[in-house]
């Protein structure tokens, strides 16, 4: 069996920087399994591991265009500590908090009641080397199909309340 769409693939891997730095891992830890050819990882590096089989080791090279994108100054802005809603005293360096739209942003500096939050993801502008191994490679259920991602029981064929599936 080959990783290709609708398989559901599990990998170890290691992300590391342009400067050595491992900035996500999975390697002491459980695979992650996915459901390839629906956008659950990066689509580069999903293009990358098509038609690799059980066992196999690849590294992937990916410039930030291929991540998250480059690094926008734009999305970078300061805010005032009284435009938070209540609880904005507990607010600290490396928050995520959502904006009015959604929108998620990282506290990247807080100076009194200035705030400075920070739109891009915290990869982005980043050249990324990632070390992959297949774990493993299985057919997708039919739910896992419909619902477009792998369920994590492959056992009972179905996904708990907290897989974004049910409303």
């Amino acid at each position: 069996m080959i990783v290709e769409k609708d398989k559901v693939v599990s990998i170890q891997y290691s992300a590391t920087d342009e400067t050595g730095a491992v900035v996500d891992s999975n390697m002491d830890v459980e695979p992650l399994e996915y459901l390839h050819g629906y956008g659950n990882i990066l689509e580069n590096l999903e293009k990358e591991l098509t038609g690799l089989e059980m066992s196999q080791e690849k590294q992937v090279l990916l410039v930030p265009e291929q991540a998250y994108g480059d690094f926008d100054p734009e999305l970078v802005f300061e805010v005032s500590r009284q435009q938070f809603p209540q609880g904005a005293e507990n607010i600290e360096l490396g928050n995520v908090v959502q904006s009015s739209d959604g929108q998620q942003l990282m506290v990247t500096d807080i100076d009194g009641d200035k705030i400075i939050l920070d739109g891009n993801h915290p990869l982005a502008g980043r050249t990324l080397h990632f070390s992959v191994i297949i774990k493993n490679i299985r057919e997708a259920t039919s739910e896992e199909l419909a619902h477009g991602h792998a369920h994590m029981h492959e056992s009972d064929d179905h996904c708990g309340p907290d897989c974004g599936c049910h409303h």
